[in-house]
């Protein structure tokens, strides 16, 4: 038995390296092409751009290791049984669990290590790729413009340039949002320009010639203006700048579910991240579960096919949770149960094909 578990860690780990670089690179390739844009188009520094890179990866790697771990598993459970070497360990009277254990374990012993990682290298990770973003808005005000397109200036504006010329910009849309990213203000301009102001290490928006209405005004109220200013936004407001809820570890959600930080809004969606951390981090021990039976039944072992099947699962259990934190944060479902839900779906699903594959 110690052989056969040998073989099976061994294997494992080289479809998961190849898969993990592979899928890396997919997810970072819209990414690359940007950090391009910034260096060549835009004049940021190589070493700027980089740092952000690197601050992206642990919130990418949440996705891409179960993924990675799904798709050796199916390389590896599919070459067994499409050559038939699961038959003759049964044969030779092992049992097909025995043959399964080691991968269990790897996915068990992944998801302990993501749980650890999640909460505390991503978070952080995370923060930091947020206040890195902002001194390069500081640094550079308009390398994080792109027209069309809707990009958060700070914490509290949202803010879209459907023309960049030069130093102006034109057809202006913005939101001013509160802590919960609701809008509460929106301005709509026909020119702006972000001001550099070095005396203070700060960026300023002016906006001319618009409008300024209440989001949550059920009637029409706007005010017209000349021009329109935003506060200031430099390394001082980047000192002070608090964590969001995705930011926060276990413990310091738990810190304000128990104060009495949290108003009434806000615990939901609190819960909703505390029970989402932890059911997330053993998707890799649900992968691995579903993913060894549904190799052995395939019985396919090329990459191709393991890749289509991996990523169709990985959809279906990401879309899964997407609608479970949905549910929970608009407290319909209590978040211990709509967190936890697809997790059980697919354990029963796992369990039911387990069955199947043993006893074919």
């Amino acid at each position: 038995m110690k052989i056969i578990r040998k073989y099976i860690f061994k294997e494992l780990f080289l479809p998961f390296l190849l898969s993990l670089l592979t899928l890396s690179f997919i997810f970072m390739a819209g990414y690359l092409v940007k950090v391009a844009n910034f260096i060549i188009g835009r004049g940021v520094p190589l070493m700027d751009t980089l740092y952000m890179i690197v601050l992206s990866f642990p919130r990418m790697l949440s996705f891409t290791v179960p993924m990675s771990l799904l798709t050796a598993v199916m390389i590896v459970f599919g070459n067994l049984a499409q050559n038939n070497e699961v038959r003759a360990f049964k044969a030779s009277g092992i049992h097909p669990y025995h043959v399964m254990m080691p991968a269990f374990i790897v996915g068990l012993m992944f998801s302990f290590v993501m749980f650890v990682f999640n909460d505390q290298v991503a978070t952080e990770a995370g923060f930091q790729l947020r206040k890195t973003t902002k001194k390069m808005l500081i640094k550079h005000p308009k390398a994080l413009i792109e027209p069309g397109r809707f990009v958060k200036l700070n914490d509290q504006v949202i803010f879209l340039a459907k023309e960049l010329d030069g130093d102006t910009m034109r057809d202006i849309v913005a939101y001013e949002v509160g802590p919960t990213d609701q809008p509460i203000r929106t301005i709509i301009a026909e020119r702006g320009e972000i001001v550099s102001l070095p005396e203070k290490s700060a960026v300023q928006i002016k906006l001319y010639n618009g409008s300024v209405s209440d989001a949550k005004s059920k009637g029409v109220q706007s005010i017209q203006f000349e021009s329109y200013e935003f506060p200031s936004f430099g390394q001082e407001d980047i000192q002070r700048m608090e964590k969001k809820m995705k930011d926060f570890t276990l413990a310091e959600l738990l810190v304000k579910l128990n104060g009495s930080q949290a108003t009434e809004e806000e615990t939901p969606r609190l819960w909703t991240a505390f029970h989402d951390r932890i059911a997330f981090a053993f998707g890799s021990f649900i992968f691995v579960f579903v993913g060894v039976p549904v190799a052995i039944l395939v019985k396919r072992g090329e990459v191709v096919v393991s890749f289509a099947i991996s990523m169709s699962a990985a959809c279906l259990y990401y879309v899964l949770f997407v609608g479970a934190k949905t549910v929970s944060m608009r407290d319909l479902i209590p978040a211990p149960i709509a967190l936890w839900l697809p997790n059980l779906l697919l354990l029963i699903l796992g369990g039911y094909l387990m069955r199947k594959s043993v006893n074919t």
